[in-house]
C-alpha cells in the first residue's frame, strides 16, 4: 500500500512540475506544447520497475484513457453562465436553472421559480445558500432541484475516468449503459474549479497591473509607443476599464475620455493585433486582493459542442472558430487570433473575451499508482492552479 501511494503522488508530482516548467518556460509557438509535455510524463516507473508503476489518464469522448490529467478550463464555469446557457445542460428545468443563480448571486430576493434562504431554512437539516460563486461541482448538489445523477452521469466518483463499476450496466452501483464511453453528465460541460490567471503572464513572466504600472513599463512590455502606453494607462486608471475596452474603441478616443492633452488621431495611432495580443497576454486590470476570477474555457481543448454552451454564442459563429482551429497546426497562440474569421470583428472578439481564453491554469490530475509485488492500488485525484507560482494544489482525495 505505501508503494502504490507513493507511486500515485510520483505521478502527481510528474505532472506538476511539467507545469510549472510550462508557466516559466512556455513555447509561445503552438497551443498544444503543454498537452504534449503532460501526456509524455503520464506513465512512471519507481524502483527501477520492480517496486511500483504510476498512469495519470483521464477519459474523453472518444478515449477511455487518454494520457494527462483533465483540463478545467475545456468546460465552461458554471459561474460564467447565464439562465439561457444553464438551458441548454441536459435535464435542466427553469426552477433549477433559477435555484443556481439564486445561489450564486448576492441577495436573498429568490428569482421567479429559484431558491433562497427562506427555502433552505426549512429543511429537515438547515443551510444557507452560498451567495457567491461555486466552489466545486459536488456543491451544486446541494442545489434545489439538482440531483447527482444529472451533475455526475456516470462518473460517480468525479474522477474522470471510466471506472469499470461504471461500464458493467446493472450489475454494479452506478447505473450506467456500459457502452465503454464515459457519459459524465454536467460535468463533462461545466466546471467551477478554473481560474482567470491574474498573476502569470503567456511568456511567464508576472502580468503587468495597468492601473497602477508606469508608462515606461507599459511601453516596454506592450511594444507601444509613448503616446500609446500615455493612452492605455490613463484610460486603466478611469477605474472602471476593462481590457475588452481595448477592442471596442480606438484608443485615440479612450484617451480623450480620460483626458489626455493633445490626444488624437495623429499622436496616438490604434493598437495593432501583436499589441492587443500582448496587451490581453501580459497584463490586467482585475485585482488580484479580490479573490479568484472564474476561469474562462480554452478554445483549444475544448470540445466543439461545449462551444454551444457558451451565453450569447450563436451556431454560425461556434462552427467558424472550429474551422479557424482546425486550420491551425499549432492552435490558437493569443485570443487576438480570433480576428482572422472573416466575420468576426474587434467588437465581436470584445463581447467574447470575458468568456473565452488560448491557455489553462487548472488541471485536476487523477494518477493511479501500483505497487508491482502486491497487486494493490492507490488512486489520488489532485486539482492543481498554475495561475500563479509555485502550483498550488487546491484539493486531494486519495482512495
Amino acid at each position: 500500500h505505501v508503494r502504490a501511494k507513493w507511486a500515485a503522488r510520483a505521478g502527481i508530482e510528474a505532472a506538476i512540475a511539467r507545469l510549472e516548467a510550462g508557466t516559466l518556460d512556455p513555447d509561445l509557438t503552438s497551443a498544444f506544447t503543454l498537452r504534449s509535455d503532460l501526456a509524455a510524463v503520464a506513465e512512471g516507473t519507481l524502483a527501477g520497475g520492480r517496486g511500483a508503476t504510476y498512469r495519470v489518464v483521464h477519459s474523453t469522448s472518444t478515449d477511455r484513457a487518454a494520457p494527462g490529467p483533465v483540463d478545467e478550463h475545456a468546460k465552461i464555469n458554471i459561474n460564467l453562465m447565464t439562465a439561457e446557457a444553464l438551458m441548454l445542460l441536459p435535464n435542466m428545468t427553469e426552477d433549477v436553472a433559477d435555484a443556481i443563480l439564486d445561489w450564486i448571486d448576492a441577495d436573498d430576493e429568490p428569482r421567479p421559480l429559484g431558491a433562497e434562504a427562506e427555502y433552505y431554512a426549512t429543511l429537515p437539516n438547515p443551510y444557507r445558500p452560498r451567495n457567491g460563486p461555486i466552489r466545486t461541482l459536488q456543491e451544486l448538489e446541494l442545489i434545489a432541484g439538482v440531483r447527482p445523477e444529472y451533475v455526475r452521469g456516470e462518473d460517480w466518483n468525479l474522477n474522470g475516468i471510466l471506472d469499470p463499476e461504471e461500464n458493467d450496466g446493472d450489475l454494479t452501483f452506478p447505473p450506467d449503459n456500459a457502452d465503454g464511453v464515459l457519459d459524465a453528465g454536467w460535468s463533462a460541460i461545466i466546471t467551477a474549479s478554473s481560474v482567470d490567471s491574474l498573476g502569470v503572464g503567456a511568456s511567464g513572466q508576472p502580468r503587468l497591473d495597468l492601473f497602477t504600472a508606469s508608462a515606461e513599463e507599459i511601453a516596454s512590455r506592450l511594444r507601444v509607443t509613448t503616446a500609446q502606453a500615455e493612452a492605455i494607462r490613463a484610460h486603466a486608471q478611469t477605474g472602471t476599464a476593462t481590457l475588452a475596452d481595448f477592442l471596442r474603441t480606438n484608443l485615440a478616443t479612450l484617451a480623450a475620455r480620460a483626458g489626455v492633452s493633445g490626444a488624437g488621431q495623429q499622436s496616438v495611432p490604434p493598437l495593432t493585433n501583436e499589441q492587443l495580443a500582448l496587451l490581453f497576454d501580459e497584463t490586467t486590470l482585475d485585482d488580484p486582493a479580490a479573490g479568484p476570477v472564474p476561469g474562462k474555457l480554452n478554445l483549444n481543448t475544448c470540445d466543439a459542442e461545449t462551444l454551444d454552451y457558451l451565453p450569447g454564442m450563436d451556431p454560425g459563429l461556434s462552427d467558424s472558430i472550429i474551422f479557424e482551429r482546425s486550420s491551425r497546426p499549432e492552435g490558437f497562440t493569443s485570443v487576438i487570433d480570433l480576428l482572422a474569421i472573416p466575420s468576426m470583428s474587434r467588437n465581436r472578439l470584445a463581447g467574447l473575451v470575458g468568456l473565452v481564453d488560448v491557455r489553462s491554469n487548472v488541471y485536476t490530475i487523477t494518477s493511479r499508482g501500483r505497487d508491482n509485488a502486491t497487486g494493490i492500488e492507490v488512486e489520488m485525484t489532485a486539482t492543481v492552479d498554475r495561475s500563479s507560482l509555485p502550483a498550488t494544489i487546491r484539493d486531494l482525495i486519495v482512495r
